[in-house]
């Protein structure tokens, strides 16, 4: 794997991350909160938040 390619999944992971830690506030744990990232988006306002509702 080039340089190139381990720079930019390194990039794209820790966008994940920080896009994830936003479901944590919202008091999804980490596996269902980067499950969430990709289902969901962004939470956005006091909206019903189905990712975290079980």
């Amino acid at each position: 794997m080039s340089k190139g390619w381990r720079w930019f999944l390194l990039a794209a992971f820790v966008v994940w991350t920080v896009l994830a830690l936003q479901w944590t506030d919202f008091g999804c744990d980490y596996p269902e909160a980067y499950l969430a990232v990709l289902r969901f988006g962004t939470p956005e306002g006091l909206e019903f938040l189905p990712a975290c509702a079980g």
